[in-house]
C-alpha cells in the first residue's frame, strides 16, 4: 500500500455548497480505470485499481468521480465491490461528451449507470462536455438534458445535477441559470491557467450556492513529472515550447521554496477556497502517496501564488480565451 514515510494530517473534510453532501477534498478521479482515457493515463491491471481504491478510502478519501464517455462504470461497480467503501462514499457520474444532450440520452445512461454502479441513486450526475451556445440551448430546451434530469430528481433516481466541461462559456451560462447544484471544471484553474478565478466564474458559483469541483489540477501530465521528462504533455499531448519554459519557470521558484512542482500543483488547487473538491487521477498506490503528500504542504497561499505567476503564459497558447480546445488552432501538436 501506500509507503508512509511521514506523518500527513487528516483528511480535510468539505460540505458540497447548497447540496448539504459532506465529503473530502480530494477525489480519485477514474478516467484511466476505462479504455476511454488516453493510452499513458490507463491502467489495466484490477489489483492495482483495488488496491489504489482500498489505500484512497483509508487515507479518508469519500469521493469518486466518473463518467460514461470513460467506458469505465460496469469494471468500476466490480472494483468497488471488492473493498471495503465508506458509508458515505459519494459517486458522481457524467454524461453528453459528443453522445447526446437530450432528455432521453440521460434517461438511458442514468439507467445504465445505476445498473453498473450498482446503486440505487446517483448521489451527483452532470451533463458533460457542452462546448457552445447550441450545447447549452439543446441542454436547456424542450426535450433536453435538464428537463431529464428533473424528471430523474424526481423519480430519486439522481439527487444532484450538474455541468462539468473544460470549456469556459458553458459553465458561465450554467452558473447564470441558477439550474445546477454544481460545476466540475477541467484545466481551469491550474498553475497554468486561473481562468476560473480570474474569469469571476469561482465566484459566481460560489455566490449561487454551487459545488466546485476541480479536474486536471496536473494540467493533463506536465505539473505532475515536470519538464526533465522529454516527454512531458499537456493535455496528454506534447507540450508547446511555450507551455515548457513556463513550467521551467515555476519549477525554478519551486527550488526556492523547496517543494515540487507537483506538490505546488496539488497546493494551489486545495488551498483555493472557492474550489470545494481536487479531483486526481490515479493508477497507482505511488502517484496516490505523491497527492496525498500535498496535504502536508507548508508553503504559504503567498508563496504558492509566487509560483503560478513565474509561469505566467499568454493563455492563447491554452486554448484561451474559451478553452474550447488546449490549444491555438494552428499549433494543435500532434499525438
Amino acid at each position: 500500500m501506500i509507503e508512509k514515510t511521514t506523518t500527513r494530517p487528516p483528511m480535510p473534510r468539505v460540505t458540497l455548497g447548497r447540496t448539504g453532501l459532506e465529503t473530502s477534498r480530494l477525489s480519485i478521479g477514474t478516467w484511466g480505470f476505462g479504455t476511454g482515457s488516453a493510452p499513458a493515463a490507463q491502467q489495466n491491471d484490477d489489483q492495482v485499481l483495488i488496491d489504489v481504491l482500498t489505500a484512497a478510502f483509508e487515507a479518508g478519501v469519500t469521493f469518486i468521480d466518473s463518467a460514461e464517455a470513460y467506458d469505465n462504470e460496469q469494471r468500476l461497480g466490480r472494483l468497488l465491490s471488492q473493498v471495503e467503501t465508506p458509508s458515505d462514499l459519494i459517486i458522481s457520474t457524467k454524461f453528453g461528451h459528443g453522445r447526446g444532450f437530450s432528455a432521453d440520452d440521460f434517461r438511458r445512461s442514468a439507467e445504465r449507470s445505476l445498473a453498473q454502479l450498482h446503486l440505487e441513486q446517483i448521489p451527483i450526475m452532470m451533463v458533460h462536455d457542452p462546448r457552445d451556445d447550441d450545447d447549452m440551448d439543446t441542454i436547456l430546451g424542450p426535450g433536453g438534458a435538464l428537463e431529464g434530469l428533473r424528471k430523474l430528481q424526481d423519480e430519486g433516481l439522481v439527487a444532484h445535477i450538474g455541468v462539468a466541461t473544460a470549456t469556459l462559456s458553458p459553465l458561465q451560462r450554467a452558473v447564470d441559470t441558477g439550474e445546477f447544484d454544481f460545476l466540475q471544471i477541467a484545466r481551469l484553474y491550474t498553475l497554468l491557467n486561473p481562468a476560473a478565478k480570474t474569469s469571476g466564474l469561482l465566484a459566481a458559483a460560489r455566490e449561487k450556492g454551487m459545488a466546485v469541483c476541480n479536474a486536471s489540477p496536473f494540467g493533463g501530465n506536465i505539473l505532475a513529472t515536470g519538464t526533465a521528462n522529454p516527454h512531458a504533455l499537456y493535455t496528454y499531448r506534447p507540450a508547446l515550447p511555450e507551455v515548457r519554459e513556463a513550467v521551467q519557470r515555476m519549477e525554478a521558484r519551486c527550488e526556492e521554496l523547496g517543494i515540487t512542482i507537483a506538490e505546488a500543483a496539488m497546493s494551489y488547487s486545495l488551498t483555493q477556497p472557492d474550489i470545494d473538491v481536487t479531483i486526481v487521477g490515479v493508477t497507482s498506490t505511488r502517484e496516490l502517496g505523491w497527492d496525498l503528500d500535498a496535504l502536508k504542504v507548508t508553503t504559504t497561499r503567498d508563496e504558492i501564488e509566487s509560483i503560478a505567476r513565474a509561469g505566467e503564459i499568454d493563455p492563447a497558447l491554452l486554448g484561451g480565451p474559451t478553452f474550447r480546445t488546449a490549444w491555438p488552432a494552428d499549433r494543435v501538436p500532434e499525438n
